[in-house]
């Protein structure tokens, strides 16, 4: 997977008690070009306790067009921000 840790959009949900639930994000690529991608499926989840708040660090996977991708999401929690960490094509 090619390492890109840039900053996103996010769309998720934040219930009392539990920890965010990632939705859909956009995000701009090195060339300019807007990408939307839906999280389909959370296949691991790690919470880094180190830190507080939490840092959380989501492996999903989605298919953009006809291919399947692999990605790895993180909730910044002292900074209140996602990241798009990781991406490559499964």
């Amino acid at each position: 997977m090619k390492a890109l840790r840039t900053t996103v959009d996010m769309i998720a949900v934040f219930r009392a008690g539990e920890i965010p639930e990632p939705i859909r994000f956009r995000f701009r690529d090195n060339t300019g070009k807007e990408t939307v991608i839906k999280v389909d499926k959370v296949t691991d989840l790690s919470i880094n306790n180190r830190n507080t708040p939490k840092d959380i660090t989501y492996t999903c996977r989605s298919i953009v067009g006809r291919r399947q991708i692999q990605y790895d999401l993180k909730y910044v929690g002292r900074d209140i921000r996602w990241e798009l960490y990781k991406i490559g094509e499964i």
